[in-house]
């Protein structure tokens, strides 16, 4: 692959929808064809959040890259306004997780992005897909992929609110964290789920929202982000296995609705009986499944076994 990408700065932070210059992972962009572009990235080899305990760097890396390029190309290439909204409609990444091993040094990433699915509204663009393909030292470590609508102010206000006008968020239910050594995180604020009263024998919890968090909520939102969902199924995919520390292989998940951080979000997660070690996730509020997913953790077969076995007992 071409490498005429720079790697020596993050471009800038607005056009990734950042605060924090920390969490900025693009570095570059050349474009290369039709809709086609070589995107540069950079992923830390220590992440305060996004890490791993087996020496890889973090699957969920990826899909913060894979949400960073879509809203990048849309501003800097398709000249999108900086104040119009963007939805993800649906995510997905998928790892050779035996080539993310950390190295000697921060990873220099050379993603080929390709946008399909234009349209437009008034001139500006309304809704894409890219598809991306992640490259570490000119061998293809990954791919994923991300479909997006973009709405003008107005617009986000009436399918934000529908058409009620926006309402002030409450503070999210107060919930005790599961132990977070049982799903790998740092420290307790990174747990993002917590007890179910139908109890986790039945694959259930309720999702915990800090909006101090520093890395989910980089900025004030008013909906629970994408990030959170993602990072609630990895966590529900690990409890529901009993693989604390399994790294995600692949990660699928559709957003159907906005989910409100003042409300109780229960977080269901179920064995496949499809694909080894995979996981199906629903997020619902008020009985209504408002995003749902699939998580495929690296896990031995006699973990799943042992799981799909307490799963029975239930």
């Amino acid at each position: 692959m071409n490498q005429v990408l720079s790697f020596q700065s993050a471009v800038a932070k607005r056009y990734v929808h950042r605060h924090a210059i920390a969490e900025v992972y693009l570095t570059d962009c050349v474009p290369v064809g039709d809709d086609r572009f070589l995107v540069g990235a950079q992923w830390p080899r220590l992440h305060a959040f996004y890490r791993t305990c087996t020496g890889r760097y973090d699957t969920m890396l990826l899909a913060e890259t894979v949400r960073q390029c879509a809203i990048y190309l849309a501003h800097v290439r398709y000249a999108v306004p900086m104040n119009y909204k963007f939805t993800m409609q649906r995510m997905q990444v998928d790892c050779s997780l035996d080539l993310l091993t950390i190295g000697s040094r921060a990873a220099e990433v050379t993603i080929d992005a390709r946008v399909t699915g234009t349209a437009r509204r008034h001139g500006i663009l309304s809704a894409f897909t890219v598809t991306l393909e992640f490259h570490v030292d000119g061998v293809a470590v990954g791919h994923g992929s991300a479909v997006a609508n973009v709405l003008a102010p107005s617009a986000y206000e009436r399918a934000r609110w529908q058409g009620a006008g926006a309402r002030a968020v409450g503070i999210p239910p107060g919930l005790t964290p599961v132990d977070s050594d049982a799903v790998c995180v740092p420290d307790p604020r990174a747990v993002v789920l917590g007890p179910h009263p139908a109890g986790a024998q039945r694959g259930m919890w309720l999702l915990r929202s800090d909006l101090t968090h520093p890395v989910l909520f980089d900025h004030p939102l008013d909906h629970v982000p994408g990030a959170l969902i993602l990072e609630a199924a990895r966590q529900a995919a690990r409890l529901r296995l009993g693989q604390s520390c399994a790294d995600v292989e692949h990660l699928d998940v559709g957003f159907r609705r906005f989910l409100e951080l003042d409300e109780a979000t229960t977080v269901a997660a179920r064995i496949s009986d499809a694909e080894e070690g995979c996981v199906e996730v629903e997020f619902s509020q008020w009985g209504e499944v408002h995003a749902v997913g699939s998580v495929r953790l690296s896990v031995p077969a006699k973990a799943r076994d042992h799981a799909m076995a307490g799963t029975q007992r239930a």
